[in-house]
């Protein structure tokens, strides 16, 4: 439970660690001995795409992307939570439409990386997972809207 509850960050932390360590080795191997591991530029690149979107989704869901909030303030108490709403139906509509195109352009990814041959497919599935990811949060924050749960007053 408290892997998925934690999924993004947990996903994220291991692509940035894997992102360091693989620079760390590669520059101490680059100025200490005179080589370089050959992939490791590949998987540092790809980690670091992984870790930015998973990233982006546990922002998402934290609701700690910036926003602007000069609006919501200046609406009266009761208008506040229906103007949530759209905003989140808006946010929902946009991550199911960017999820379907992520999804196919991932169908379509036929290249392989050049030094690991590891397919595209792996490396731009992120985009799908991720949007497919902040729609369900989007779903979410509507559920806590209807509710009357009141977990911010921002609006995203």
């Amino acid at each position: 439970m408290r892997f998925i509850k934690n999924f993004e960050e947990i996903l994220a932390s291991i692509a940035i660690s894997i992102t360091v360590l693989m620079v760390i080795i590669n520059v101490f191997l680059r100025y200490g001995f005179g080589f370089v591991v050959p992939w490791s530029e590949e998987l540092s690149v790809i980690c670091f795409i992984w870790a930015v979107y998973f990233g982006i989704s546990s922002c998402y869901k934290h609701r700690l992307h910036m926003g602007v909030d000069v609006v919501i303030a200046f609406l009266p108490d009761a208008a506040k939570r229906p103007f949530r709403l759209v905003i989140s139906c808006f946010l929902l509509i946009l991550n199911i439409i960017l999820a379907y195109l992520s999804y196919d352009y991932t169908m379509l990814s036929t290249k392989v990386t050049p030094v690991m041959g590891m397919s595209y497919f792996t490396i731009n599935g992120v985009l799908f997972v991720c949007f497919s990811l902040m729609a369900i949060h989007t779903l979410k924050f509507i559920k806590d809207d209807l509710i009357g749960s009141d977990v911010n007053s921002s609006a995203h």
